[in-house]
């Protein structure tokens, strides 16, 4: 026998045993579980698949649980993702701490928007989530001044800063010498003034333009019209009698000092000017006409009313005119030393008195005026012009080389000395032709005659422009003239009571003379070479109303002498004698026919510099020296023809006339209102009573048919009573350089 296992299910199963000995096994393991009852699995409590069931291990325990082949026990647990901002390179297993808003704003960072979040900042950026440190400050006109009237800026550093931000910082051009943040201009005639409060010469106008500013002005529209834009006012209101109108200003103007402007510094200046009484120039008629200081009143800060006399549409447009800036109430106040209403200290535009662009730099009179930018100017944006230089000029050949860039073989040399000029016309073909054959090129001849004017081209290197105006030329004269010691010349009976009362020039008669005097059509169409249009009357010629005049007058030197004739002024005064400043009768049976008409040499003024008027004067002159009328009258500086003017120490004044505003009555009643009336601008001492009456009748009246009528009336008094030789209005030609 052989002993054994002889169960084939045991593990010792033995298959030569032939006897049974007990010896079967059926715990292979000896784990104390019968092989049939084992659960196969991993057994190990530490793996990742652990079965707590399995009673065998099979092999099958996990100690990688995320299958990356590091072992569990190796991992490193981190933030396993680069864009994270806590990344840990050393990580072997993702923990989930991965960070992605580094500032903790609750927006994640490939979210977050980078700019400036500081709304305190100029260049605050409100879609901005992440601050990137670009903030800046003080960089923008807006928030230096903001600062500054926070008191966070002091003045010096306000301006210092302005000018930083708002200088012209242009390039130079290439090949031009001339800087182009600087303009030069040279001109005939030096400002009487800088007051615009008794300033009506242009000179003067020029510059307190750009000093001062008024609520609304006039400005081009993009169909080429004229309307009236707001200023330093925001907009207004007018009552149902329209009479009282409601003005709003702006917040944020200040003056060039620093101070804001308020309403209160806007119903002063007006007061001013009614008050003051403008006793140079009398340009404070244009106000005087609707408004006392009674009429204005102050609501707040920004809100002031005006309430006029009577209704006029054209008020508006009044206070346009620079007599309608506005100037600083304190300081005016604090420098009214003289009682002058501070005249003395407001004649050069000291820094601070207005709110204008640009401020005196230096005025040396006769010579130059120099304006540099206010950089506490209201307007939002940069300067263009750094410096402007107004040169005054008398002699045209010399304003002529300083104007012409032309280069030794006819080419553009840009490196002249005036950017702009008062080109005399006889010169403008060096600059520019008629484009006769319509070729867009200058070809020989076409600059012979600028015949064609509203086709003019400008040459090589300028620009040439025609422009149609409503500015009048013409001759004022003078009823009360007075003699160098500022005595009125009283030499004429003009009540008929047998005693001396007035001068002659108040005989309407001798008026009318002079009028037939003047050689019209040779003004026009020679002195000023056809740019003079024919104008009959104190309204312009395609001007409201112009169907209310007629041509009245003409040359007629015979019709002249007969007119002075039949009112008793006969050939009788000695004329040497005249000169001498004696007024001597010649005895009748002595006279040979020479003598004069007049008790008095008739003082014909013209400016220097402005030939046309120079001529003109020369010809008036020789026509009535022709009747018996004698004169004198060489041509005088600027400053001195101003001066005759204001003091009234002339008899005929040849001058101009821009239009203040447009409307009839602002050619009627400058022209030939009287003072009373609010008129007299030309300082005629002209009074017509029943003309004053149809004149501010017209300048109310709302009916067109009625207000013509009425300026028609107007037109035959004056023909018959003129104090004023209407020549024409000038439309003609503009050049300037092309790099301008």
């Amino acid at each position: 026998e052989v002993p054994g296992g002889m169960d084939y299910t045991a593990n010792n199963y033995a298959a030569t045993a032939t006897d049974d000995d007990g010896s079967c096994d059926f715990d292979s393991d000896d784990d104390g579980v019968l092989d049939w009852n084992e659960v196969p699995g991993c057994t190990d409590s530490s793996s990742n698949n652990h079965n707590a069931s399995a009673t065998d291990d099979d092999g099958s325990c996990d100690y990688d649980l995320d299958d990356d082949g590091i072992l569990d026990a190796d991992e490193v647990a981190g933030c396993t993702n680069p864009p994270a901002n806590n990344y840990d390179p050393d990580a072997t297993d993702d923990d989930g701490s991965c960070d992605y808003d580094l500032d903790d704003d609750g927006i994640n960072d490939e979210d977050e928007i980078p700019g400036c979040t500081d709304s305190n900042a100029d260049n605050y950026d409100p879609e901005a989530t992440d601050n990137d440190h670009s903030c800046e400050y003080f960089t923008t006109q807006g928030s230096i001044l903001e600062n500054y009237d926070s008191g966070q800026l002091s003045y010096d550093s306000a301006w210092s800063r302005l000018r930083e931000v708002r200088e012209c910082t242009e390039d130079d051009i290439e090949d031009v010498e001339n800087s182009p943040c600087e303009i030069v201009e040279m001109g005939i005639g030096d400002a009487s003034t800088f007051d615009p409060h008794d300033a009506y010469d242009s000179a003067s106008g020029d510059v307190i333009e750009n000093i001062f500013d008024t609520l609304f002005r006039y400005e081009g529209d993009v169909n080429g019209d004229v309307v009236i834009a707001p200023r330093l006012a925001t907009g207004f209101t007018i009552s149902t009698n329209d009479m009282a109108y409601t003005f709003n200003l702006r917040d944020d103007v200040h003056f060039s000092n620093g101070d804001l402007m308020t309403a209160e510094d806007v119903v002063y200046s007006w007061c001013r000017v009614i008050s003051y009484g403008s006793p140079e120039s009398h340009v404070g008629w244009i106000l005087e006409q609707n408004i006392d200081c009674d009429s204005l009143e102050v609501v707040d800060d920004t809100t002031f009313t005006v309430t006029l006399f009577q209704p006029y549409a054209g008020f508006v447009s009044t206070i346009a005119y620079t007599v309608g800036a506005v100037v600083n109430k304190d300081l005016c106040e604090s420098n009214n030393n003289s009682g002058d209403h501070c005249h003395e200290w407001m004649d050069e535009a000291p820094l601070g008195s207005g709110t204008g662009a640009y401020i005196v730099d230096a005025w040396i009179r006769e010579d130059r005026i120099v304006l540099t930018p206010n950089w506490m100017y209201w307007e939002e944006r940069a300067f263009n012009l750094n410096r402007i230089t107004s040169s005054i000029v008398t002699e045209s050949s010399t304003r002529l080389m300083a104007f012409d860039h032309s280069g030794s073989n006819g080419d553009p040399e840009y490196n002249y000395e005036a950017d702009f000029g008062s080109i005399n016309l006889e010169d403008l073909t060096e600059f520019c032709y008629i484009d006769h054959n319509g070729n867009g090129e200058f070809d020989e001849g076409e600059d012979d005659d600028l015949d064609d004017k509203p086709n003019v081209r400008g040459k090589d290197g300028y620009i040439c422009t025609y422009r149609e105006t409503y500015t009048t030329t013409l001759a004022a004269m003078n009823l009360e003239p007075k003699d160098g010691d500022g005595d009125y010349i009283i030499n004429h009976d003009c009540d008929d009571d047998g005693s001396d009362d007035c001068n002659v020039m108040a005989n309407s008669s001798v008026r009318l003379a002079i009028s037939y005097a003047f050689d019209y059509e040779t003004a026009r169409t020679e002195t000023y070479d056809n740019s003079l249009a024919a104008q009959y009357g104190p309204i312009p010629t395609g001007f409201l109303y112009d169907w209310t005049q007629y041509e009245a007058f003409t040359y007629d030197l015979t019709y002249s002498e007969e007119i002075l004739e039949d009112a008793g002024f006969i050939r009788q005064y000695d004329c040497a004698e005249l000169a001498n400043n004696n007024t001597v009768v010649v005895d009748e049976e002595d006279r040979d026919g020479d003598e004069c008409r007049l008790p008095q040499i008739l003082r014909v003024m013209a400016n220097e510099g402005n030939d046309y008027r120079i001529q003109m004067a020369s010809q008036l002159q020789q026509s009535l020296g022709t009747i018996g009328v004698a004169t004198d009258g060489d041509a005088k500086p600027w400053a001195e023809y101003l001066t005759m003017y204001y003091t009234s120490t002339f008899e005929i004044r040849f001058s101009g006339w821009a239009p203040d505003y447009l409307d009839p009555d602002n050619y009627w009643t400058p022209f030939a209102a009287s003072h009373d009336a609010g008129g007299d601008a030309y300082g005629t001492n002209y009074h017509n009573s029943e003309l004053d009456s149809l004149l501010v009748s017209a300048r109310t009246e709302t009916n067109d048919t009625a207000r013509g009528q009425l300026y028609m009336a107007a037109f035959e008094l004056w023909v018959q009573d003129p104090n004023m030789i209407i020549i024409g209005q000038y439309n003609g030609i503009g050049v300037k350089h092309d790099d301008v």
